[in-house]
């Protein structure tokens, strides 16, 4: 196991995101009432925030197979799927939140298996890594090694489009998603390892420290963007 995985295991989550966030977004998609909706993530609050708020049959994926362990003892109905896996169901799903970050295979792929699942007038929140705006040549060549290949915003919404949705809306997660959300309580883990890391962590401990500096220098170029879809 690497130094990161064990740090996001100790974690509420593994990428970037707030409750604050999943609040802002479940309110911008209006008053909705699905009767199964589908979630795909890394945290636990989400899929509970959606089943309470919308009273939807919920079913949560994973891919980390500790985080559906604890989605199961929280008492959510959960599975282990494969990465990007998006689990069909009879008749489509009404609701979808799909926690994604850099698309390997394409956005527009995606978005199309998205769309194989939905049930027709239902509604998706599709996240995934962005460039804000153009970035600059350190920035970039970091962010790729780091995360994959984020794509413009803009070019999110031209493929949704082409695949057929209706854009409701889309929400820009904060510089504070970053910071309190993964980069807060990492490096308050690492402080408990203080006098007693071996090579392989403090090699870990390094990568952690760029990528908070380079975050820093850096945040306004990218970052996840929540795409409301019908």
């Amino acid at each position: 196991m690497s130094f990161l995985n064990s740090l996001l295991m100790q974690m509420e989550r593994s990428s970037a995101g707030s409750e604050d966030t999943v609040r802002t977004v479940m309110k911008m998609c209006g008053e909705i009432l699905p009767k199964k909706a589908l979630f795909l993530g890394d945290d636990l609050f989400t899929p509970k925030y959606i089943a309470n708020e919308t009273g939807a049959r919920l079913l949560a994926t994973f891919h980390e197979d500790f985080r559906a362990k604890a989605a199961e003892e929280a008492g959510l109905d959960s599975r282990l799927v494969g990465p990007y896996e998006l689990t069909p169901t009879d008749g489509g799903w009404d609701f979808i939140w799909y926690n994604g970050g850099s698309e390997p295979d394409g956005v527009a792929r995606r978005l199309e298996m998205l769309h194989s699942v939905l049930k027709k007038g239902g509604m998706a929140v599709y996240r995934t890594l962005c460039w804000l705006i153009d970035p600059s040549p350190d920035t970039k060549g970091y962010v790729e090694r780091r995360f994959g290949r984020p794509v413009p915003l803009d070019s999110v919404l031209r493929a949704a489009k082409e695949e057929g949705f209706r854009i409701s809306d889309f929400y820009i997660a904060p510089k504070s998603d970053w910071v309190n959300g993964i980069y807060k309580p990492m490096n308050e883990l690492i402080k408990k390892l203080e006098g007693t890391e071996d090579g392989d962590e403090m090699a870990g401990i390094g990568e952690v420290n760029k990528e908070n500096y380079m975050f820093e220098l850096h945040s306004e170029e990218y970052s996840y963007v929540y795409y409301i879809l019908g």
